[in-house]
């Protein structure tokens, strides 16, 4: 029989191991569910988790394990492209007939990474007859293009002492400080671009944890089995909230930006994209990106902090569902945005929803599966959408992909079609190599030597240029970009409102005839490039020349004056150089004698 001390004992043990297996249920509880967690640690939690939504919609664009085969395996390779113009849509005078929809671009290329070869043949088409044909060739450490319409010869060039290189072809001291010795080519920039898990961890916890130490709990609200509805189906979630003063939003804005511009994980990313950009302008860029984010930031707090009075609220609400965020909705009173994300066992659904008032929307809706990828933009302001669509089957050693891309502007639209196929071989059987026959080394070239040949080409470029030009019909392809609003008339040229994109498309046809020493024959093939701009000519000594630019204004008799004197005068040297207005636009150029025989 027990005795009623033993009893006492048990009974405390008893007690004592009931509190241990609920004090360990409760600390389970607690790591593993969201009981006991205030609105203001849940919240803070959820809007983490968009991370892991940021981690899945990068893995739809990782590689394959299709694609990785190919970085040490041995291929051929085709593509084929075209554009197809379509106007008046929806009404009885819709057309499709114009030149940009006979044309067709295909590449034909083979590549094998293990021995670092890699010959690529494009050609463009015109209702599949040939207008233009250029091959690439990398073989080893040398690098060539053959223009094959113009010459019979790659110009090559040993992907080393690069600076000796420019130098030979007329580079100034100044312009050879940005150009690196070696250029590193063919690496996956996005993989070096994307962030480490430990990273996206660190940031994440160092971002989350700002917003949280600038507010208090009072700030923190949870609304429980709210609808939500994405893609169609409804979801119950549970709705925390944060809801923000503009004075406390602004606080906690500036505090955010002036991390960014001090995070060393952020700028080392811009850092890597900076070098690329160097690398493949060979630094003749005014880029800078990692001053121009650190100026806007700078801008953008100073504005703040210019505005930073009133008693506006703005709410950040982030919907979780089974333990995932499904939504992050931010709401003022101009504007709500909606960030909605879904990972569902064999698909992904995402979608950015901005609304602007009532009617002002602009929408981003992403959708894949295990073959297919959708991405669509609709901005209802401008009765405008952009689709992207990409299909992909493998069948043992061949990929096929298809892509397709849709622009549509009101009655007006772009559908471009891209269709891939990859095919893994054994070896490839007849392979290319730079020999005396076939390439000119520049590397092995004397300065004038090298001038000589990179001028012919420019010259020869350029007027291949206005004859393909002619050939496809470019006035189509510029009246269609005009008409989607992707280029401005050519009247916007002459005002101050000019972007930087369409003055450097306007200039570059010009900076492209720059040059010393040229010959007469160079000069005047060159003047034919631009025969419909040049309006009008001024002898300034004996031995200058001044064309003066006026866009698409040209002047026959005076091109013709300009051609009849430098045909017969083909001994004569000349010195090219161009002068600009006060936008920065070419308005004229120099034709200096520098050596009359």
């Amino acid at each position: 029989m027990i005795t009623r001390k033993k009893r006492i004992t048990i009974l405390i043990v008893i007690i004592l191991v009931v509190l241990l297996i609920i004090g360990i249920t409760l600390i389970l509880l607690y790591l593993n569910t969201d009981m006991f967690k205030s609105n203001q640690t849940l919240f803070g939690k959820y809007l983490g988790k968009n991370s892991d939504n940021i981690k899945a919609l990068e893995n739809i664009f990782n590689n394959t394990s299709y694609s990785e085969q190919l970085k040490t395996s041995s291929y051929n390779d085709n593509i084929e492209a075209n554009i197809n113009y379509t106007q008046g849509i929806g009404t009885t005078n819709e057309n499709t007939n114009n030149s940009i929809n006979q044309l067709k671009v295909t590449v034909d290329g083979q590549t094998d990474n293990n021995t670092g070869y890699d010959y690529r043949n494009l050609k463009l088409l015109k209702n599949d007859e040939q207008v233009s044909q250029v091959e690439l060739l990398h073989s080893s450490n040398n690098y060539g293009i053959k223009f094959t319409d113009l010459f019979n010869q790659y110009v090559a060039s040993e992907n080393t002492n690069l600076k000796d290189l420019f130098k030979k072809i007329g580079y100034t001291d100044e312009e050879l400080q940005n150009i690196p010795d070696t250029m590193t080519l063919n690496e996956d920039i996005l993989n070096e671009l994307k962030f480490s898990d430990d990273e996206i961890s660190s940031l994440e916890e160092k971002y989350v944890g700002i917003v949280a130490q600038n507010v208090s709990k009072e700030n923190f609200s949870k609304q429980s089995k709210q609808t939500v509805t994405i893609n169609g189906q409804n979801y119950i979630a549970n709705a925390y909230v944060l809801t923000l003063t503009k004075e406390q939003l602004n606080n906690i804005y500036i505090n955010l930006l002036q991390n960014i511009e001090q995070d060393e994980t952020i700028l080392g990313k811009i850092d890597i994209l900076q070098n690329k950009i160097d690398e493949i302008t060979l630094g003749n860029n005014n880029i800078n990106l990692k001053d121009d984010l650190i100026n806007e930031i700078d801008l953008r707090i100073q504005k703040i902090n210019q505005s930073n009075i009133g008693s506006d609220e703005t709410k950040i609400i982030v919907y979780e569902s089974d333990g995932q965020t499904i939504r992050t909705r931010v709401e003022t009173k101009e504007y709500q945005v909606n960030i909605d994300c879904l990972q569902l066992q064999d698909n992904t659904f995402a979608e950015i929803l901005i609304t602007n008032g009532e009617s002002k929307k602009y929408r981003i809706t992403l959708k894949y599966n295990l073959s297919d990828l959708s991405i669509e933009i609709q901005d209802n302001e401008n009765t405008s959408t952009i689709t992207f669509e990409k299909t992909e089957q493998i069948n043992n050693q061949t990929r096929s992909q298809n892509y397709n891309f849709v622009y549509q502007i009101d009655d007006k639209k772009i559908d471009v079609n891209i269709v891939r196929t990859t095919e893994i071989i054994q070896n490839i059987d007849d392979v290319q190599n730079f020999n005396n026959e076939n390439a000119v080394m520049l590397n092995s070239l004397e300065n004038e030597q090298a001038q000589e040949i990179i001028n012919r080409v420019r010259t020869g470029i350029d007027t291949e240029i206005e004859a393909i030009k002619q050939e496809i019909g470019y006035q189509d392809i510029e009246q269609m970009l005009k008409d989607i609003g992707l280029i401005h008339d050519s009247t916007v040229l002459d005002s101050n409102e000019i972007t930087e994109t369409e003055k450097s498309r306007f200039n570059s046809t010009f900076e492209l005839l720059q040059g010393e020493n040229l010959s007469g024959e160079d000069v005047s093939k060159s003047i034919q490039t631009i025969s419909n701009n040049i309006g009008g000519m001024e002898v300034v000594t004996n031995n200058e020349l001044r064309l003066n630019i006026v866009r698409n204004q040209g002047n026959s008799e005076i091109v013709n004056t300009l051609t009849t004197f430098l045909d017969g005068n083909r001994s004569n040297k000349y010195n090219v150089s161009i002068g600009y207005d006060e936008n920065g636009l070419v308005n004229q150029i120099f034709l200096i004698i520098i050596d009359n025989n």
